[in-house]
């Protein structure tokens, strides 16, 4: 059929299938990222002081819903919660990963859960970088940025396989008595870390791209809704820490590639919800959830001696 133009002059008329096309193509990024149904997570607990700064960055994402679970709290989480989100739901002390499977149940229909701490925040570019690396191959499970402090300071977001002799190491303090120049050094050494993976732990600087990692951190971490679905989920046995190192070990043995984005980045700050319960406890205590589950005889002795160090 002919088309004329303002000036009468005659052009070809575009078929149905250019004008669709030229739709998807006038798209900003950010209307990309709307088109993904995204559900965010985020587990409380005493939480009061830290939510506004999950909460308050969450709001500025183009996200479906924002979801709370609140495990118990004493102080005013809910209610803080509440401010942000009509989806804040009340539960006993059950733990990390059993709140983020509660949460998730409710969300069938998502495409990804986007799991955040409530001492973290998101900004819209990292979000849009780790959305991006998500869906640039379906084979990607799980997508997490990079860790920073306040002060600039980058902490540990990701890493090797779980390694008994770093965490005796770190327990007894060795690491301290090495010099960070040393540390540096060390983590520059590629044939060193080959041999001693539990050298990746000294190199916080990150890869400057997406890298295959053998687990990422639950603080801030982006889940592809198949893969949760997959593996069901985040394992109930474990209470706090280490659940989100099975989640990735699991993913990884169900053929799910695991992603560090070095380009993305999310704030943290030490949070007070583990304090008043003894953070080394809770930490070791998964620790020797995660070895009884995977590791040698052996494996499974050291990890009980190192929950019993008065350290």
């Amino acid at each position: 059929m002919p088309c004329y133009g303002t000036t009468g002059q005659y052009r070809s008329c575009p078929t149905r299938p250019d004008l669709r096309r030229r739709r998807r193509d006038r798209r900003t990024p950010q209307d990309r990222e709307r088109n993904v149904k995204t559900v965010a997570i985020v587990v409380s607990y005493n939480s009061a002081r830290d939510l506004p700064m999950s909460l308050g960055s969450l709001r500025d994402l183009p996200i479906a819903e924002i979801v709370v679970v609140d495990n118990g709290s004493s102080d005013d989480s809910v209610e803080v919660a509440a401010q942000y989100t009509s989806h804040v739901i009340r539960s006993a002390n059950v733990g990390f990963g059993k709140a983020i499977n509660a949460a998730a149940e409710q969300f069938p229909n998502a495409e990804a859960y986007l799991l955040l701490n409530p001492d973290a925040a998101l900004t819209p570019d990292a979000y849009a970088e780790l959305v991006r690396t998500l869906h640039g191959d379906t084979k990607i499970g799980v997508v997490a940025p990079q860790m920073r402090y306040a002060d600039g300071e980058a902490g540990i977001s990701s890493g090797p396989d779980v390694s008994l002799a770093k965490e005796w190491l770190a327990a007894l303090r060795v690491d301290h008595m090495v010099p960070p120049a040393v540390k540096r050094e060390l983590a520059k050494s590629q044939l060193l870390r080959s041999r001693l993976p539990m050298l990746d732990y000294l190199d916080k600087s990150g890869s400057a791209a997406a890298a295959d990692v053998a687990w990422v951190s639950g603080f801030c971490m982006l889940v592809r809704a198949t893969a949760f679905r997959d593996i069901n989920g985040f394992d109930p046995s474990f209470f706090l820490y280490f659940e989100d190192v099975d989640f990735c070990k699991r993913l990884r043995d169900a053929d799910w590639r695991v992603v560090s984005v070095g380009t993305a980045s999310a704030m943290h700050r030490e949070s007070t919800s583990t304090g008043a319960v003894g953070k080394n406890r809770l930490y070791r205590s998964g620790l020797v959830t995660y070895v009884e589950k995977y590791g040698t005889a052996m494996d499974r002795f050291s990890a009980r001696a190192l929950r019993r160090l008065p350290l």
